[in-house]
């Protein structure tokens, strides 16, 4: 469907002297598609048109970060100290944005905007240009302009700011300059499943799909976002990201637990239970498993190899715990997927998922889904502990799988990748998070 929308960080109608935006994002076709890479954390962004929030109840809905409109050129947004330190105060990740005017001062807005924010602390998201008005300017003064705030944030904050933009005013309205160091904040009001990104990114690190979303704690509707990734390579993003670094494992293999850095879950915090009486190291985290179409809840072991070569697999299920029948453990290794299903329940304590040929370095990780068509209402529990990794090699130099099975690569869909653009950018703080660019054809959005 040809619809276009007008995607603004506001709702409803401008006031007083707040300027009013003068461009549409549309959400039409184009190529290509973008697929995320499975799970996602959910996040919002606000002015001070959503009026009071209960922050309490916005952080209980499963809102983990929020971006918080500092000014639209040189109005500054009244709300923004308000929910910056609100926010704060209730645990959820904030990011500063500015609606930036291609007609007015880059620099002085820059200045404004990194005024209002301050240093980057460990809960801080890196600073956004919305960049969705071209204030009657050519594309290419509005590419001048933008490279010239672009660069003023860059070299203040150590790291490139994150681009808010929509797919044909990225192209039209500013010439598709290539800014793909910089995290995209994609915006496209749509269920599609994967979004229409602006060129030349070849991935997106947010979409903003809805400007009608609903959370507990705020009157009306309110956009509502996904970030591409678990919540531990959102923390890579922030003022504290370079801390969660996941290290290499030893040649030989080494144990990664859920309590680990190479460790990182998705989906709302309460739903995700941490127990400390049971499980490899005497703990671990549960949830219930569900027979939806798509994960809410997840786990990831990310994988840092030193060495590459035939690893044995295996994962840890605790008895008390450790109950789905029909557990979907998602191998990605050497750039492709094996899913491996197997019953918690058969064993307390290391189950072996297989024997793979892994790569040196980063990208390759084990996941886990909560979707794995177990009905929500008979409370089947599902662990997130330990796995393992022992490098395998027989005394010729041949593999011995130890009794395992290697199983036959199952790499449909999109749930991975090695896309390029903003990886670049996120670089600095250590996240190498995995992507794949899925082309599909021309989608309506």
């Amino acid at each position: 469907m040809n619809r276009v929308l007008a995607l603004l960080f506001v709702v409803g109608c401008a006031v007083g002297a707040q300027p009013t935006p003068t461009s549409d994002l549309g959400t039409l076709d184009q190529a290509a598609t973008v697929c995320g890479s499975g799970p996602t954390v959910k996040g919002i962004d606000v002015s001070y048109y959503q009026g009071d929030i209960d922050w309490a109840q916005v952080r209980g809905d499963g809102v983990e970060y929020a971006f918080l409109r500092a000014s639209d050129g040189s109005f500054q947004d009244p709300k923004f100290a308000t929910f910056w330190a609100e926010t704060r105060a209730n645990g959820i990740l904030h990011g500063a944005y500015q609606f930036f005017r291609p007609g007015q001062d880059p620099i002085a807005q820059a200045d404004s905007l990194l005024a209002k924010m301050g240093p980057l602390q460990p809960d801080d998201l890196p600073p956004v240009i919305d960049v969705e008005a071209s204030d009657g300017l050519p594309a290419a003064q509005v590419a001048a302009n933008v490279k010239i705030w672009i660069d003023h944030v860059t070299a203040a904050i150590g790291r490139p700011p994150i681009v808010y933009t929509g797919f044909y005013f990225w192209r039209d309205s500013v010439g598709a300059p290539d800014h793909t160091t910089s995290p995209l904040w994609h915006a496209q009001y749509s269920t599609v499943a994967c979004p229409n990104i602006a060129p030349p990114w070849q991935d997106w690190a947010f979409w903003q799909f809805t400007s009608s979303g609903s959370v507990h704690g705020i009157s009306g509707n309110v956009d509502t976002n996904r970030f591409n990734g678990t919540r531990a390579q959102l923390l890579a993003l922030t003022g504290g990201g370079a801390q969660t670094r996941c290290a290499p494992l030893p040649a030989d293999g080494g144990t990664i637990g859920e309590g680990d850095a190479c460790f990182s879950s998705g989906g709302p915090a309460t739903s995700l239970r941490h127990v400390a009486d049971a499980g490899e190291g005497g703990d671990l985290v549960w949830t219930y498993a569900t027979d939806d179409a798509t994960e809410t809840n997840s786990g990831q072991w990310n994988l840092n190899l030193t060495r590459g070569g035939t690893y044995r697999i295996e994962v840890y299920t605790a008895g008390t715990y450790a109950q789905s029948r029909q557990a979907k453990y998602v191998v990605r290794a050497s750039g492709a997927d094996h899913a491996v299903v197997i019953d918690q329940r058969a064993v307390d304590g290391w189950q072996t998922l297989g024997v793979f040929e892994l790569a040196a370095g980063e990208g390759q990780s084990i996941h886990l889904g909560d979707n794995t068509g177990e009905l929500l209402a008979d409370h089947v529990q599902l662990a997130f502990d330990a796995v393992k990794l022992t490098r395998v090699m027989d005394s010729g130099g041949g593999r011995d799988d130890g009794g395992g099975l290697t199983p036959p690569g199952d790499s449909s869909g999109c749930q991975a990748g090695g896309g390029a653009g903003w990886l670049l950018g996120l670089a600095i703080v250590g996240l190498a998070p995995r992507r794949r660019r899925c082309d599909r054809g021309a989608r309506s959005g």
